[in-house]
């Protein structure tokens, strides 16, 4: 999902972007290459948001990264602040001349988890005075996605319960 982009500035001659979702807003970001790099491990640029009274703060870096499948180049990083719970991953996909769209997507897990029960794992498990399990919460009903996320009807129309 495309959350922003970086351009030339020709007047500052610097890359200068935004980056907006929903709840997070940075409309003039400054993508710069660090002055001192110093290990090919080090970030290839540095972002940073003018303050109100004349400073930058450093709200992200990114690093070159190679695609597995393809022999293409982009900028994987991120986007941070000690008042976020969480850093926000970002891809940039294009170049210093053209611009760089900015991407987000939200990380898969590796591996399915499997739940224990039949309440789908959402329920929690207590044990009762004898050492016993029991299960409290969940659902009793099938999962209405198939094996890779498709809607499998389980029985059911969605057309009802969806109002558009």
């Amino acid at each position: 999902m495309k959350i922003g982009f970086f351009k030339l500035d020709e007047q500052s001659n610097e890359m200068t972007g935004k980056i907006v979702t929903r709840t997070m807003r940075f409309p003039y970001l400054v993508l710069r290459r660090p002055d001192d790099r110093r290990s090919d491990n080090a970030p290839v640029f540095e972002i940073f948001e003018p303050t109100g009274d004349g400073d930058e703060a450093q709200v992200g870096v990114v690093w070159e990264r190679q695609m597995k499948e393809r022999n293409e180049v982009f900028l994987s990083g991120m986007i941070d602040d000690p008042s976020f719970r969480e850093p926000l991953p970002i891809a940039l996909f294009g170049d210093e001349l053209q611009g760089f769209d900015v991407q987000w997507r939200r990380e898969r897990e590796r591996e399915p988890q499997s739940f224990a029960g039949n309440g789908g794992g959402f329920g929690q498990q207590r044990r009762t005075g004898g050492g016993q399990r029991q299960s409290g919460g969940g659902f009793g009903g099938g999962s209405t996605a198939g094996t890779n996320g498709e809607y499998v009807d389980a029985g059911r129309s969605l057309d009802g319960e969806v109002p558009f």
